[in-house]
């Protein structure tokens, strides 16, 4: 069996169509229905089925998919291992952060960590906490800060805490709730949210999180996926309400152009880890990177966001 097949036919399923996987490939459409025709003989079995809407996979063809993804991300690895060679740079740490943190932590972090290992090229990678933690295990990256998840410990991974958070409910400082000590549920429910990370409405603590405090169905219309600059946009205009970490939030907003508004519930913790695979854990860049993050993130508690109409202790 060719790799190079498995390979081509992850870009059929993925494109839907042999002609749009052909373009993408820079083969002919005759070269690429023979080779998909030479994997199914391989494979004894179909691995996909045509209609006028496209291509949809079989369970076998997705089952061999996944092995061509996987080939062609090792390959693009390859590919980049000899771009950075011929550069020079023959140590790189590979790292995974969620857009927000990522946001508030790395502009600070990268700068630190490159003045300390200076003959280390840092790969900074953004995405959904799940997506990097999923490519960690594919040795995709060498470590990932972001929040912990509910899920198990994979095998050959480890994690450490950096720095305990919650998450809160913000606005920007013109929203007509921005000034109110102690919003009532009715007044939560009649807002318009946004939310970071999923397509879907919440995720589950964010969604636990607004149903402890009487909000049962926000009225979500606009969400953003893996990204922080247009949620943080958005925000500010002073239309929306979003369930978001303190902690980065504090980092980000140093003009004070956002206001957390204060909920009757305790926030839910929302804690920082970085998760690292076992096998590099005691590299000096690992345990610098980690050691370097923990620092910076770990700020003054005088620094930390106090929410809208709650007083300073004296």
């Amino acid at each position: 069996m060719d790799p190079k097949h498995l390979t081509h036919l992850a870009m059929v399923l993925e494109k839907g169509s042999i002609t749009e996987a052909a373009k993408s490939l820079a083969v002919t459409q005759p070269t690429l229905t023979r080779n998909m025709a030479t994997l199914e003989m391989q494979a004894g079995a179909p691995l996909f089925t045509r209609s006028r809407f496209g291509v949809r996979s079989t369970p076998l063809g997705e089952a061999l998919a996944r092995e061509g993804r996987a080939i062609a991300a090792r390959m693009q690895q390859a590919l980049e291992s000899i771009a950075q060679h011929r550069l020079g740079l023959f140590n790189r740490l590979r790292v995974g952060v969620g857009p927000l943190l990522g946001l508030a932590l790395m502009p600070r972090l990268a700068p630190a960590f490159l003045d300390a290992f200076p003959h280390v090229a840092l790969t900074i990678t953004t995405g959904r906490p799940t997506m990097l933690v999923d490519e960690l295990i594919d040795d995709q990256h060498d470590v990932v800060i972001t929040p912990a998840l509910s899920r198990q410990l994979p095998a050959g991974i480890s994690r450490a805490l950096l720095v305990q958070d919650s998450i809160g409910v913000f606005c920007g400082a013109q929203h007509p709730l921005a000034g109110r000590p102690r919003p009532g549920t009715q007044a939560l429910n009649a807002c318009e949210w946004i939310n970071v990370g999923v397509t879907s409405p919440f995720q589950n603590d964010e969604l636990d999180y607004l149903h402890r405090n009487g909000i049962r169905r926000p009225q979500t219309q606009l969400a953003t996926v893996a990204d922080a600059a247009i949620l943080l946009q958005v925000l500010r205009q002073g239309r929306h309400l979003a369930v978001l970490p303190r902690l980065p939030l504090a980092l980000i907003d140093t003009a004070g152009e956002l206001r957390q508004i204060a909920l009757p519930s305790e926030p839910a913790p929302r804690d920082v880890l970085a998760w690292t695979r076992s096998s590099v854990i005691e590299q000096p860049a690992v345990q610098g990177l980690a050691r370097i993050a923990r620092e910076l993130l770990q700020q003054p508690k005088g620094h930390r966001r106090r929410p809208a109409g709650k007083a300073p202790r004296a």
